[in-house]
């Protein structure tokens, strides 16, 4: 059987990165003691969010990158979309925001990440295809 290597290193700095977001809305929850929800706190609600997106897109992209993987993708190609994931879904909780009035630099930071992702994934999508 196939050693899945550099997804499994990838994915633990991604799971790294969920622990610090996860804690940080938990440590947020006990200071508003605000159990379920939000409580009508917006740090809350955002912090909250910038947990559940990286939960929602890096799921996909670790799956992607362990396909590619299993289908002998070259080790340095799977090296530039590790980082490439890990970046971008790094710079997320950074720039992410909850009104439109928010920062040019947050948001071409947001659309960067996003859409840097969202390439990640067309990306490895063609090349499992073909």
């Amino acid at each position: 059987m196939q050693e899945i290597t550099i997804t499994a290193s990838y994915a633990a700095v991604i799971a790294i990165l969920m622990a610090v977001l996860s804690t940080w809305v938990g440590v947020l929850r006990g200071m508003q003691a605000t159990a379920l929800g939000y409580g009508g706190h917006d740090d809350l609600r955002l912090a909250a969010r910038r947990f559940g997106n990286l939960s929602e897109y890096a799921a996909m992209a670790l799956l992607l990158m362990l396909l590619m993987e299993l289908q002998n993708v070259p080790a340095q190609w799977l090296h530039i979309y590790g980082t490439l994931l890990v970046a971008f879904r790094l710079l997320h909780p950074f720039v992410l925001f909850d009104s439109m009035d928010a920062p040019l630099w947050k948001k071409a930071g947001r659309f960067i990440a996003a859409t840097g992702t969202a390439l990640l994934f067309v990306i490895a999508a063609v090349i499992l295809i073909f």
